[in-house]
C-alpha cells in the first residue's frame, strides 16, 4: 500500500507547504483517524485526514497523473474572484484539480492578459516559482503611436537600465498592425507585464495591451480562445520538469515486473548449481 510522510502529500496536493503543514501538526489542527497528527506520520489512501474537523480530499494516483493546465486569461478576469463585467474568476472557470488545487504560477495582475499556467502538485510550482525569474516568457505587446524599427534598440536598452525591471529583453521585432496600433513580439527573462509597460513608457511609448504568450517552455496555442483551458501533454509536463530543475523519476508501467536481481544466483548458464 502506497504511504508517505504527510507533510509531503500536503505540499505536493497544493494543500500548504511542508513548513505550514508541520505548523498545523504542532498546533493540533490535523488529526488522522481521529488522532492528532505528528510530524513526519505516514499516511496513505485509507486513512481520514482532516484539518480543522473538515475531511481533506486527497489524490492517491501515480504521480503521472497530477495535471498541468494552460488557461488563456481574459485582461481584465480576476484570478481568485470575479470582478464587475466577469462573472467568474480562472480558478472558477478551470477543471476540477485532481485530490486539491489548482495553484498558479507567476500569475499576471488584473489587466494583463494571456497564458496563465497552473499546476496541481505543490512541490513542482514552488520549484517553478522559484525559477521564474530565470524562464524566458514571450509576449506580444500592442502600441499606440508611431514605431518604427529605429525604436527597438531604444525599448531593449530601456530594459536593461531599469532599476525595478531586473531582467531583460532577448528578442524584439515588429509584427504588424494597422493606422495607430502596432503590434510587437517580444522574448524576455525576467520581466513581467507592468514592468515592459514602464519600459514602453520610459521610450514615449503607450503600451495599451499586453499578451503572454509563452512562459517558460509551455507556449500558448493560437486556437486556445479565451476563458477556456487545455491540459498540458506528457511531454509538456517533463519539459516544465526539467526547467523548474527536477528530475522525472523513472517508472515502471503498472503490472510490470521488478528488474532481475544483479545479485549472483550461484547458476551456471547451464542451469546447475556452482560448486
Amino acid at each position: 500500500m502506497m504511504r508517505e510522510r504527510i507533510q509531503k502529500v500536503l505540499s505536493a496536493q497544493g494543500i500548504g507547504s511542508r513548513r505550514e503543514v508541520e505548523a498545523w501538526i504542532e498546533a493540533g489542527r490535523i488529526a488522522i483517524n481521529k488522532v492528532p497528527a505528528k510530524p513526519g506520520q505516514a499516511i496513505g489512501p485509507k486513512d481520514d485526514v482532516r484539518l480543522d474537523g473538515r475531511r481533506l480530499r486527497l489524490y492517491w494516483g501515480e504521480p503521472s497523473q497530477q495535471l498541468a493546465v494552460v488557461y488563456h486569461r481574459p485582461a481584465r478576469e480576476g484570478m481568485r474572484a470575479a470582478v464587475e463585467g466577469s462573472d467568474r474568476s480562472s480558478l472558477e472557470r478551470l477543471p476540477k484539480a485532481p485530490g486539491g488545487r489548482w495553484i498558479p504560477v507567476s500569475p499576471m495582475g488584473i489587466g494583463e492578459g494571456g497564458l496563465e499556467l497552473f499546476v496541481s502538485d505543490g512541490h513542482l510550482a514552488a520549484a517553478l516559482m522559484s525559477h521564474a525569474d530565470k524562464l524566458s516568457s514571450e509576449y506580444s505587446v500592442r502600441v499606440r503611436g508611431d514605431l518604427d524599427e529605429s525604436h527597438l534598440p531604444q525599448l531593449t536598452a530601456a530594459a536593461a537600465r531599469d532599476p525595478e525591471a531586473r531582467g531583460r529583453i532577448e528578442e524584439i521585432e515588429l509584427t504588424g498592425g494597422e493606422a495607430a496600433n502596432r503590434w510587437v513580439r517580444l522574448v524576455t527573462v525576467g520581466l513581467r507585464p507592468r514592468d515592459l509597460k514602464r519600459v514602453f513608457e520610459d521610450c514615449g511609448i503607450e503600451a495599451n495591451r499586453i499578451i503572454r504568450t509563452r512562459f517558460g517552455p509551455i507556449g500558448m496555442d493560437r486556437s486556445l480562445a479565451r476563458g477556456v483551458s487545455r491540459r498540458l501533454t506528457a511531454g509538456e509536463l517533463a519539459a516544465l520538469s526539467d526547467a523548474a530543475g527536477l528530475k522525472a523519476q523513472p517508472r515502471r508501467p503498472s503490472g510490470a515486473r521488478k528488474p532481475a536481481s544483479s545479485k549472483p544466483s550461484g547458476r551456471r548458464p547451464g542451469g546447475r548449481k556452482g560448486h
